[in-house]
């Protein structure tokens, strides 16, 4: 059993030593989740906290927030999906993603989402149309060039634009609350916010001159994990948005933060394993390390090496020497880090195991479906209430059913529709469902869970298909789901197994 007193990246290695689980994997610490939740909500405590959920959608995670008392920060209609699912409340969820179909602004609103962000007029009207009466921010493009992965002028409207699109919004019908933007992720300059407010105190006495008084500031996320840099604590980013705010507006408006990263980074710990040690010539001064986590797997954020992690192996403290660091797929931009300047121990070799610290934030939601066959990074979780955890106990059910109707095996589209439904109807969250036709004929369809996954293959020329449902937590049923499915396709013949997985509690 895991100690609790355990700092969190301890923990998650005991965890990973006790289990020996395949890698690669992710190990969250729940408990470490809640309290860097709780650090900031001190630090900042007059702000709405609004957890962007892209940084780690796991519902374990979401579901401990939804307790907390958070916000969250929405992109779409799966994490609107998902944070309802959690038990969150729709006033409490904050539509930020300003590129939005018509139908998913919809969407929102039906579910009860009444706060949007948007940057541009024509998401403007569709918000006023879709979703009359919402509370909107209007996101200004602030330099975010000082982050660590800035988002460059994808996001946001000038600050002058963003005047007429306020104004705008009143004449719509819509409640314009004020200005929103974001400094770019992971930063470590706690005086980076002070532009941006600047710029929004400035959007503010505009709109009020022409007679609309915005009473709000979004001032995004940014607040950094730790990696090969050690960050400020919260509270020095806290005092400085706190002193420009003081500085830009005459009186404060009601601020929100939508941290992400500062949440979720270092709970996190991916176990990986060394693959290949080679050199590229007899005189080659740096190894080539090849683990089997790569750009794919979830480690996206090595791209043009912009987070740099920590890493630790068995070796540490033994002599060491420069490395390159790679991936195991068949691509060549599957490098990790050939500037950023690691060491690692000469003993290395296949088979030993490289933690890579703080990587709680933006590994499994950057995590690919299957690239080159290699599955999504697999998450497992310690510490937190016992409901909270769903890695510790599932249910695995596998079926094989017989004459079936062949003209039914070979429609992918009813196959999809079939599966969702059923998954739906068993208390399944589908996250997403695709499907393969295979020659001469046979199709696959594989259904991504929030508790696992879920498929079906087909043998038309056979009248059979075989199923497969696991699900972590108790609160879908595989069998149902496998029930249901049967019903559908008619099968006369069914062998069914469930295995059950993980600790059963008592």
């Amino acid at each position: 059993m895991v100690e609790s007193s355990l700092p969190a990246m301890e923990r998650c290695r005991a965890f990973l030593d006790e289990r020996g689980p395949r890698t690669p994997c992710l190990v969250i610490d729940l408990d470490a989740v809640r309290d860097a939740h709780d650090r900031l909500r001190d630090a900042l405590p007059e702000a709405r906290m609004y957890y962007a959920v892209k940084a780690n959608p796991s519902p374990e995670i979401v579901r401990l927030l939804v307790r907390a008392g958070a916000g969250f920060d929405v992109a779409g209609r799966a994490e609107i999906e998902l944070c309802l699912d959690q038990g969150a409340r729709p006033e409490l969820l904050s539509y930020g993603n300003t590129v939005k179909k018509a139908d998913d602004v919809a969407f929102a609103y039906r579910a009860g989402v009444r706060r949007f962000t948007f940057d541009s007029s024509a998401d403007l009207e569709n918000i006023a149309e879709r979703a009359p009466g919402s509370t909107v921010s209007c996101r200004i493009l602030v330099d975010s060039s000082g982050s660590q992965t800035p988002f460059g002028q994808k996001f946001g409207c000038a600050p002058e634009t963003a005047v007429d699109l306020l104004t705008r919004a009143a004449a719509l019908g819509l409640d314009p609350e004020g200005a929103a933007f974001h400094v770019g992720s992971q930063h470590l300059d706690p005086g980076a916010w002070d532009a941006g407010i600047a710029a929004a105190a400035e959007v503010t006495r505009a709109v009020a001159e022409r007679g609309i008084t915005l009473r709000g500031l979004n001032i995004g996320g940014g607040l950094p994990g730790r990696y090969d840099t050690v960050p400020p604590p919260p509270a020095d980013y806290a005092a400085a948005i706190r002193a420009s705010v003081a500085r830009h507006f005459p009186a404060p408006p009601e601020l929100a933060f939508e941290p992400g990263r500062a949440v979720v980074a270092d709970a996190g710990l991916i176990r990986s394993e060394v693959v290949l040690v080679s050199r590229k010539s007899a005189t080659a001064a740096r190894r080539w390390v090849y683990l089997d986590i790569g750009r794919y797997g979830g480690l996206a954020e090595t791209e043009n090496e912009a987070i740099a992690y920590r890493l630790e192996t068995a070796h540490d403290g033994t002599p060491d020497g420069p490395v390159v660091l790679a991936g195991p797929t068949c691509d060549g931009d599957d490098v990790l880090y050939q500037r950023t300047p690691y060491r690692l121990p000469l003993a290395l070799r296949a088979g030993d195991h490289v933690d890579i610290l703080s990587a709680g934030a933006y590994t499994q939601s950057y995590s690919s479906v299957s690239f080159n066959g290699f599955p999504p990074l697999a998450t497992h979780f310690v510490g937190g209430e016992p409901d909270e955890v769903g890695e510790f106990t599932g249910r695995h059910v596998l079926a094989e059913f017989s004459q079936v109707r062949p003209e039914l095996l070979d429609d992918a589209t009813f196959l999809s529709e079939t599966l969702e439904c059923a998954l739906s109807k068993a208390g399944a969250t589908v996250r997403e469902v695709t499907s393969t036709r295979f020659e001469p004929q046979g199709v696959t369809v594989v259904a991504l869970l929030s508790e696992s996954h879920a498929s079906i293959h087909t043998y038309p020329e056979r009248g059979s298909a075989f199923v497969d449902v696991f699900t972590c937590g108790r609160r879908a049923d595989p069998e149902l789901a496998v029930q249901l499915v049967r019903d559908q396709l008619g099968a006369n013949v069914a062998r069914t197994r469930t295995i059950h997985r993980g600790r059963e509690s008592g």
